[in-house]
C-alpha cells in the first residue's frame, strides 16, 4: 500500500508541475499576443518586410543618323554561398574557363568565411546570357552547388571607336569620362523601389506591395557625331601614326556653321567594353580637348585675321625674309633662317614665314594682338591660364600663357604660335569662325535629348555664337589660306574639285625639364576647311612625335595628306559635290 501511495503522490506532483508549466506558457503567450504584441510584431516585420531598389534602364546613346553607340543589354552576375560549396577546388576549376576568371582567384573567394561573396575580378562581373546558361547547366547536373545567378543589365558599346567622346561605366555603374559623365543626370534615370511582406526566400506573401514606385528610365542621347565620318577618321589617323611610328595623335572634324563635332579621335585609345584591361595613364586622356601644346604656325591664322580686321595687312607689300632681331633674340624663318629674299606678305603667308608674322604682330601692337587672341576664344595671354571653349566633354584644357604682360620678344613669338600652349578644340573653334564668316561658335557633341526609345524629342542643343570679325575679313583670310594649299606649305592637302584652304604647323616640343626645346621632337599639324569659298567642314589633324626615319616630319608632309583623305570621305558623306570650275582652276 505504501508504494502505491508514493506512486500516486509522484504522479500528482508531476501533474502539478506540468500544469504549472502549461499555465506559465499560456500566460506568456497571452502576454506576447496582447500586452507585448506590438513590440514582437515590429520585430517580426523586420524579417518579413522586404525593401528592394528598382534600377532604371540607362538611356541609349546614338549618333546623328540614329545608329546606336551605347546601350543596355541583359546580363547576369554570380554570387557564391561558400558554406554550401562542398568541393571548392572542383567548383573553381569548372567555373574559371566559363567566367574567364583565374582559378586561384575563384578558389580564394570560395574559401572565405562569409555567407555570400560576389564572383568578380576587376571589370569581370557582369556576364552575357550564354555564360549564365553554362553555369546553370553545371548546377542542373549537380556538378557545382552554392552558386547563384541574378539578372541585371550591362552597358554595351558598339566598339572602341569614339571611346573618349563616349566614356564608359565603371564596375559600380558610375560614369567615367565622355558624355556618359557630362550627361549622366539625363542618362541614368531615377531609381524606384518596392516594399512588401515576403517570406524568407523573398517571395511576396501579399497580393499587392505596400509601397511601389516604378523606376524612371533614362533619356536617350543623340550626338552630333557621324559614325561614317568617325570611322574614316580613326582609320586614317591610325594609319598615319603607324606609318610614322608616332607617339600619338588627334583629329577633329566639325561643322563650322553650328559648332557641331562630326568626328573626334584621340590616340592612343582604349576599349570601353573592356576598360579595366585596356585603359592606362597614356590612353585615358582625350587629346582633342585635354592636351595643351604650342600650336606653331597654325596659330598664325589669328594674327593674320587681326591684321586684316585692323586694316594693316597689305598682301602686296614686301619685306625681307630670313630673320629678324627682337631685343636680344634673333627670330628666323623655318628654313634655317635662309628665307626667300624680299617677298610680299601674301607670299609670306603661303610660305609660313615667321618673320612676316612677327612684323604683323609688331604693327598690331601688344594691346590689339592680345585682344584678338582673346576674341578668338583662347583667353587673355597676360593671364597664366587660357579660356575653355565650354565643349560638353569633361577635363577640358585651358592653355598656358605668360601670367603677365609679355616682353616684346615673347609677343613676337606669340604672333607665329610659339611660347604659348593651346588645345586642339580651341584651334578648331577659332578656325571655324574664319570658315563661317566671322562667328565664333561654342563646340558641342550633344545634338538632341529624347524620351526613351526615341519616342519624343525633349531638347535640342542650339548653336551659341558671337561675331568676332567682319565677314569681309573672314573672306580675305579664307582666300589667303587657299593660297597656302594651292601653292604653299599645304599643297599635300589639296583635293581635286573642292578647293581646300588651311595652314600647316610644325611645332617643336618644349623641354619639360628646363628651358628650350627637345631636339627632333615635334607636333605636326594641319587645320583647314573645304570648300574654301563656302566651307562645309573644318578639319584638324595633329601627329605627336612622328619619326624622321622616312623623311620630312613637317605639318605639310605628314598631317596635310591625312587631312586631305579625311576631307575627301567627309565631303562625300555630307553630299558636297565637287566643283568643275574648281577642278579646272587647279589645272
Amino acid at each position: 500500500m505504501g508504494s502505491l501511495r508514493k506512486s500516486k503522490e509522484r504522479s500528482l506532483l508531476i501533474g502539478l508541475v506540468l500544469t504549472l508549466l502549461l499555465s506559465v506558457i499560456i500566460l506568456r503567450l497571452f502576454w506576447v499576443q496582447t500586452v507585448n504584441s506590438d513590440e514582437w510584431q515590429a520585430e517580426a516585420l523586420k524579417n518579413w518586410v522586404k525593401n528592394e531598389k528598382l534600377k532604371p534602364k540607362r538611356g541609349t546613346i546614338y549618333d546623328r543618323t540614329k545608329e546606336q553607340l551605347a546601350w543596355e543589354e541583359d546580363a547576369y552576375y554570380f554570387v557564391a554561398a561558400p558554406k554550401k560549396v562542398k568541393d571548392k577546388k572542383k567548383t573553381a576549376r569548372l567555373l574559371a574557363p566559363i567566367l574567364g576568371i583565374d582559378e586561384k582567384v575563384l578558389l580564394q573567394k570560395l574559401q572565405q568565411k562569409k555567407d555570400s561573396v560576389d564572383l568578380r575580378d576587376g571589370s569581370k562581373f557582369k556576364f552575357p546570357s550564354e555564360v549564365y546558361d553554362k553555369v546553370m547547366e553545371l548546377r542542373k547536373k549537380k556538378e557545382i552547388e552554392g552558386i547563384y545567378g541574378y539578372q541585371t543589365t550591362k552597358r554595351k558599346y558598339s566598339g572602341n571607336e569614339a571611346a573618349h567622346v563616349l566614356g564608359f561605366l565603371r564596375i559600380d555603374d558610375k560614369p567615367a569620362g565622355g558624355v556618359e559623365s557630362t550627361y549622366d543626370k539625363w542618362l541614368r534615370g531615377k531609381e524606384g523601389y518596392i516594399r512588401y511582406i515576403g517570406a524568407q526566400n523573398g517571395m511576396m506573401i501579399t497580393d499587392e506591395p505596400e509601397k511601389n514606385r516604378p523606376p524612371v528610365n533614362g533619356k536617350d542621347l543623340v550626338l552630333t557625331l557621324d559614325t561614317r565620318i568617325q570611322h574614316q577618321v580613326e582609320l586614317e589617323l591610325d594609319e598615319a601614326i603607324k606609318s610614322y611610328q608616332a607617339k600619338g595623335g588627334t583629329a577633329i572634324v566639325a561643322d563650322p556653321k553650328t559648332g557641331e563635332i562630326l568626328a573626334m579621335v584621340s590616340r592612343p585609345s582604349f576599349d570601353p567594353n573592356n576598360y579595366a584591361a585596356t585603359i592606362d595613364d597614356e590612353n585615358r586622356q582625350n587629346r582633342a580637348v585635354e592636351s595643351q601644346f604650342e600650336p606653331g604656325s597654325t596659330f598664325k591664322i589669328v594674327t593674320l585675321a587681326a591684321a586684316i580686321e585692323e586694316g594693316i595687312f597689305n598682301p602686296d607689300a614686301t619685306f625681307q625674309s630670313g630673320s629678324i632681331q627682337v631685343e636680344d633674340r634673333t627670330i628666323r624663318d623655318w628654313n634655317n633662317g635662309r628665307g626667300w629674299g624680299t617677298i610680299t606678305y601674301r607670299e609670306g603667308v603661303e610660305k609660313s614665314s615667321n618673320v612676316a608674322f612677327v612684323k604683323l604682330g609688331q604693327q598690331l601692337g601688344a594691346g590689339r594682338l592680345v585682344e584678338y587672341i582673346n576674341k578668338f576664344g583662347f583667353g587673355d595671354i597676360t593671364q597664366k591660364f587660357g579660356k575653355k571653349t565650354g565643349i560638353d566633354l569633361p577635363a577640358e584644357g585651358r592653355g598656358y600663357f605668360f601670367g603677365r604682360s609679355p616682353y616684346p620678344s615673347e609677343l613676337a613669338s606669340t604672333a607665329f604660335g610659339q611660347g604659348i600652349s593651346v588645345t586642339p578644340i580651341q584651334q578648331v573653334a577659332a578656325v571655324s569662325a574664319i570658315a563661317n564668316g566671322g562667328i565664333w561658335y561654342k563646340p558641342h557633341v550633344m545634338k538632341e535629348i529624347w524620351e526613351p526609345g526615341l519616342k519624343k524629342r525633349i531638347q535640342t542643343n542650339q548653336p551659341k555664337g558671337r561675331r568676332i570679325i567682319r565677314p569681309e575679313t573672314a573672306k580675305q583670310v579664307r582666300e589667303l589660306l587657299r593660297g597656302v594649299v594651292k601653292s604653299g606649305t599645304g599643297m599635300q592637302a589639296e583635293l581635286l574639285g573642292y578647293g581646300v584652304a588651311g595652314k600647316t604647323g610644325t611645332a617643336q616640343k618644349p623641354d619639360p625639364n628646363g628651358r628650350g626645346y627637345l631636339e627632333g621632337k615635334y607636333v605636326v599639324s594641319f587645320v583647314g576647311f573645304a570648300p574654301y569659298d563656302d566651307p562645309e567642314v573644318v578639319i584638324y589633324v595633329a601627329i605627336d612625335e612622328p619619326s624622321s626615319e622616312y623623311g620630312s616630319v613637317s605639318g605639310g608632309e605628314v598631317a596635310a595628306p591625312v587631312a586631305r583623305d579625311i576631307l575627301k570621305k567627309t565631303l562625300q558623306i555630307r553630299a558636297v559635290q565637287p566643283s568643275k570650275q574648281m577642278a579646272e582652276s587647279i589645272k
